[in-house]
C-alpha cells in the first residue's frame, strides 16, 4: 500500500497520515523493494514437554473427555510447574478438533439445611458385567456420598442409603427421586399426587423417618444437583481412571472403583463448589444440626400393635390392628404382656402426618 501511494504522487507526510504510521516507518518501508511481513515470534511454553503425553491421554480416552483438573494433577506429579489455565486452553483446541462443545443447562433449586437430599443411580458400564453408581447429595451443603455396585436391587439400594446416612452423620428430612422402580410402582395410583410406593422401600423410609418425594414427570432438572454430580463423577473419576487402566490388564470392578473412590470423594467434598463458592465439607457442619439423628430413629411416638385375640365371641378379626400411644419406658413391657410384634404404619399419609404433616409432592 505504501509503495502504491508513493507511486500515485503522495508525499511521506500524507502517506503517514493516511495509513496511521510514523513518518520514519513510512520512509523506511519505501526504501525496501517490497513490504516484508513481521516474523511471528514463538514463545516457549511450560506445557511443551507435556503436550505429547496429554495428546496421547486424550486420544486413549475418546470418546470420553478428561477434565483439565485431572490432567493438571497428573502432569504436576511429572514436574509441571505452570498454571491450569494453559492446560485448559490447550485441551479446548484439542477437543474442538474431535467434536464440537456442548453446554448443558441445569436448573438448580436451593433448599434449607437438612431439608432435602437428591438421590439417583447412574450407569457407569452396561453389558454382562454392569457397574452402577449410587449417588446422594445433600441439597444445602452439596456434600455427597457415592458407592459403586454391580446391581440396583432393593436390598442393595437400602444398604447404600444406610451407608450414606452414616457418611453424612444424619438423615435428611426428605429425599428426592425420579421414577425409580425401587421407590415407586405407579404414580398417582390412589389419586393425584398419591403415589403407589414400593412397599419394601416405604417400610424402609418409615424406619429411618425420612419422606420420599418424586420429581415431576419428564422434569429430571428438578433434581439437577445430583444429575450434575453424576456427570462430574463420570468425567472426573470414572473415565480418567478407566483410560489410565485401559492397557494395564487390571480388572475394573466395584471393589477396585470403591477403593479409589474413597480418597477421590474426600477431594470432591473439599473442593470449592462452583455454585455456593464454599467447600461442601464446610457447609456440612452447618447442615448437620438439622439432620435427623441416627441415634433417635428407633424412637417412635406411635406404633401399630398386632394383637392375637383369643376372644371367639368378638365380632372383630383375630388379627386386629389397634393404634395406641406408647412411650419408651413401657414399650418392652407391652410387647411381653400382649405377646405382640411392633411394626410401623402401612399408610404413607399417616406416617407423613406423624413426621410433619406435609403432603407428598
Amino acid at each position: 500500500m505504501i509503495h502504491n501511494l508513493k507511486a500515485q504522487g503522495y508525499l511521506i507526510r500524507a502517506i503517514a497520515r493516511m495509513t496511521g504510521l510514523n513518518r520514519r516507518t513510512v520512509s523506511k518501508r519505501l526504501k525496501e523493494e517490497s513490504l516484508k511481513p513481521y516474523k511471528k515470534r514463538e514463545f516457549k511454553s511450560k506445557l511443551d514437554n507435556y503436550k505429547e503425553y496429554i495428546e496421547n491421554r486424550v486420544k486413549t480416552a475418546l470418546p470420553d473427555k478428561i477434565p483439565s483438573s485431572v490432567i493438571y494433577e497428573e502432569i504436576k506429579e511429572m514436574g509441571y510447574e505452570g498454571k491450569i489455565r494453559i492446560i485448559q486452553m490447550f485441551l479446548k483446541k484439542l477437543y474442538e478438533s474431535y467434536f464440537p462443545k456442548k453446554d448443558e443447562e441445569i436448573i438448580r433449586f436451593e433448599t434449607k439445611p437438612g431439608y432435602q437430599a437428591q438421590c439417583d443411580w447412574t450407569v457407569l458400564r452396561g453389558g454382562k458385567n454392569p457397574l452402577y453408581a449410587f449417588v446422594v447429595i445433600l441439597g444445602y451443603s452439596r456434600f455427597t456420598y457415592v458407592e459403586i455396585t454391580d446391581n440396583m436391587k432393593q436390598d442393595t439400594f437400602q444398604k447404600c442409603h444406610i451407608n450414606a446416612f452414616e457418611y453424612f452423620g444424619g438423615i435428611p428430612q426428605t429425599i428426592l427421586y425420579d421414577n425409580l422402580k425401587s421407590v415407586v410402582i405407579k404414580r398417582d395410583k390412589y389419586g393425584k399426587n398419591n403415589h403407589g410406593f414400593n412397599d419394601k422401600f416405604l417400610d424402609f423410609s418409615k424406619t429411618y423417618k425420612f419422606i420420599p418425594k418424586l420429581c415431576k414427570p419428564y422434569r429430571a432438572q428438578t433434581k439437577g444437583k445430583v444429575e450434575r454430580f453424576n456427570l462430574y463423577l463420570k468425567n472426573n473419576f470414572y473415565k480418567p481412571l478407566k483410560a489410565k487402566l485401559v492397557n494395564s490388564g487390571i480388572k475394573i470392578d466395584k471393589e477396585l472403583l470403591n477403593a479409589h473412590l474413597s480418597s477421590w470423594l474426600i477431594k470432591a467434598n473439599n473442593r470449592i463448589h462452583s455454585t455456593t463458592k464454599i467447600k461442601p465439607s464446610v457447609r456440612l457442619e452447618e447442615e448437620k444440626p438439622y439432620l435427623i439423628s441416627l441415634e433417635k430413629i428407633i424412637t417412635h411416638n406411635k406404633a401399630k400393635l398386632n394383637i392375637k385375640s383369643e376372644d371367639k365371641n368378638s365380632n372383630k378379626n383375630k388379627n386386629e390392628l389397634i393404634l395406641v400411644e406408647l412411650n419408651n419406658e413401657n414399650l418392652e413391657k407391652i410387647e411381653e404382656f400382649f405377646n405382640i410384634n411392633i411394626s410401623y404404619f402401612s399408610s404413607l399419609n399417616d406416617y407423613e402426618n406423624l413426621i410433619n404433616k406435609e403432603k407428598l409432592c
